[in-house]
């Protein structure tokens, strides 16, 4: 029988499947137990091997890069008024306005939307996310590499870190903005983007209970092609507090619980096949609908989240209120989806070089 007519419970095992889960979970056991700092001064080390050698990556990372800076050059399609020193939305979405990008190098730095900025000098006391400098392309496609593996690598550390210390390497921003929403007693629903260590959200549950909020959390994923790697991640994730959702688990099942009042993570940026063409940094692109379909059913209230790199080992977690229309046509998939493209795009603006640019994303 070929390969693709089996069943998933005899395609995703075998003997090559629990070899490839053993290496890996080896791989991944030995990751979370470096120290933060030496995983990333390790992972800018493997990012720069990696600029150095992955010269089709890097064309990719290239083309990624000069669409988002088009976009935020000129923000026809952004839904952003862009002046020199401003923002005004067009319409609802984000608050407060993202004015402001990191385009810089690891150590942390804020510029304009415009590709061209003065630089501050370098003596200046305002925090790293408060500093204007800028890149060249060619060193911004290096930084893409360099942080992204640094991200990675220390992404995995935090999976062994209490709440205490994880504080110790990220700050949070905007919880207020999540009690807020959670205190409508409708759930509400995350829209995460691959960028910055995304395993860090992992330990969302543990910082919120922190800070005093008492609520479960879940997240939607894609099962994993290995049934014993799969297993393992769940038992991982289920046992730091994250329920996980995935298509086998249907529709009304993450539904139900945010309805309960429940948190619920979704990475709205994935590359689809299928889906509203809404605009995306200025280029149209299949859109998940499931953030709007969810919305829909639940009432829940959407917030979207950014992780932006302010220095060596530090990191800072901004959760931003999204304007929901009130409003919405019973079969309209495409605004909702333009609305979720909106708050995604003013999540990554604020540290582009945090995202995860190294796949052909438009």
């Amino acid at each position: 029988m070929p390969t693709h007519k089996k069943p998933e419970s005899e395609r995703f095992k075998g003997l090559a499947k629990y070899a490839e889960y053993l290496l890996a979970r080896a791989v991944v056991s030995l990751l979370q137990r470096l120290p933060i700092g030496f995983a990333f001064r390790l992972g800018r080390g493997i990012g720069w091997l990696a600029w150095q050698t992955m010269k089709r990556r890097r064309a990719t990372v290239r083309k990624n890069l000069e669409i988002v800076s088009a976009w935020l050059a000129d923000g026809e399609e952004s839904g952003w008024r862009k002046t020199d020193g401003e923002c005004e939305p067009h319409e609802p979405l984000v608050s407060p306005c993202v004015s402001r990008v990191n385009m810089s190098g690891h150590e942390g730095a804020v510029t304009t939307h415009r590709q061209k900025v003065v630089q501050e000098p370098s003596e200046s006391k305002s925090p790293p996310s408060a500093r204007r400098h800028s890149l060249p392309l060619e060193s911004q496609i290096r930084e893409v590499f360099q942080r992204g593996g640094a991200n990675l690598f220390a992404g995995f550390t935090f999976n062994r870190m209490t709440p205490a210390q994880v504080e110790r390497h990220i700050r949070v921003e905007g919880l207020d903005q999540l009690k807020a929403a959670l205190a409508e007693g409708r759930g509400a629903i995350i829209l995460l983007a691959h960028m910055g260590p995304w395993e860090a959200l992992t330990q969302l549950p543990g910082l919120a209970r922190k800070h005093g909020i008492e609520v479960p959390f879940g997240a939607m994923y894609r099962p994993l092609n290995n049934a014993y790697l799969d297993d393992w991640f769940k038992t991982q994730r289920e046992g730091q507090g994250t329920r996980l959702f995935s298509r086998r688990d249907g529709f009304h099942k993450p539904v139900d619980f945010l309805r309960s009042g429940g948190m619920l993570g979704i990475l709205a940026d994935q590359k689809m096949r299928e889906g509203p063409k809404v605009p995306y940094f200025g280029a149209v692109t299949p859109t998940s609908p499931v953030p709007g379909l969810f919305q829909r059913r639940s009432g829940a209230p959407v917030l979207a989240v950014s992780i932006e790199t302010l220095g060596a080992s530090r990191w800072q977690i901004d959760i931003r209120k999204v304007e929901w229309p009130t409003e919405i046509a019973a079969k309209d998939r495409e605004t909702p989806a333009r609305v979720c493209n909106q708050a995604v795009q003013a999540a990554v603006a604020r540290s582009p070089l945090d995202a995860f640019w190294l796949h052909k994303r438009f």
